[in-house]
């Protein structure tokens, strides 16, 4: 049990200390990545209309907004998402034989 508490806090710590490095890294993309969909599609004979759609979306500052939401909710969801594993690892001696006590029996 204290060995899977420690790998799940691991698996927790990790991807706490990495939210904020990859979106980062997505961040920085995410207008590289905008403007190769719109060259795409002007090559491919969309034409200027993709363009001009994807301007008046202002697809850019979507992202960017859905890129800070993001970082407003992943960290507290890490920890949330943490606190739950580690009860039900904490809870699994107890209940576990009893489900299978309880499985025995119908059988």
């Amino acid at each position: 049990m204290i060995a899977g508490l420690a790998v799940w806090s691991l698996l927790a710590w990790i991807g706490y200390a990495l939210v904020d490095p990859v979106l980062g890294w997505v961040a920085a993309n995410a207008g590289l990545l905008v403007d190769g969909g719109k060259g795409l599609a002007t090559a491919t004979g969309a034409g200027k209309e993709v363009g001009s759609v994807v301007d008046n979306l202002n697809v850019s500052g979507f992202l960017g907004q859905a890129i800070a939401l993001l970082r407003v909710v992943l960290k507290p969801a890490i920890i949330v998402l943490w606190a739950i594993g580690a009860l039900a690892l904490i809870a699994a001696p107890v209940i576990l034989p009893r489900i299978i006590d309880r499985a025995r029996r119908l059988l």
